[in-house]
């Protein structure tokens, strides 16, 4: 499965739970996001990969960790329902122990401050899984 479609799996996932909130991918050009949703926005995006050690199996094996970024976006930084501090709980406790097809479960790695700009709060939660990555044969 390539990098994209993991990506829409766990939003797909997430608009399942978060319904009263905008889940979508991060935008491709970020300066231009205007953010309008009363309550807040999940944005989810591909921060990199590590490839574990290769197996010899008599073709490349390898373990690729993968790393999903989730950044939240909200009008409060405590407000019962909508959030940040909540929305971070709320997340993680929808994504971790997810798992697609093919991949390890995933597991939150760690969490932050992104910024405050007039009262629009941005946090992000990182997560990690593993799924394989193995030679494809020449024709």
């Amino acid at each position: 499965m390539n990098i994209e479609a993991l990506e829409n799996k766990i939003i797909e996932k997430l608009k399942g739970k978060l319904t009263d909130l905008l889940v979508d991918a991060f935008p491709e050009k970020p300066q231009d996001f205007v953010f309008t949703h009363p309550k807040g926005a999940v944005l989810v995006h591909y921060q990199g990969g590590n490839y574990g050690n290769i197996e010899c199996v008599g073709a490349v094996f390898q373990n690729k960790k993968m790393e999903f970024a989730i950044t939240l976006v909200t009008r409060s930084l405590r407000t019962k329902n909508s959030g940040a501090y909540e929305l971070l709980d709320e997340v993680k406790s929808i994504l971790t122990g997810f798992q697609i097809d093919g991949c390890s479960k995933m597991h939150p790695t760690k969490e932050g401050f992104l910024s405050e700009n007039n009262g629009v709060w941005q946090y992000a939660i990182n997560f990690e899984f593993t799924t394989p990555s193995i030679e494809t044969e020449e024709d």
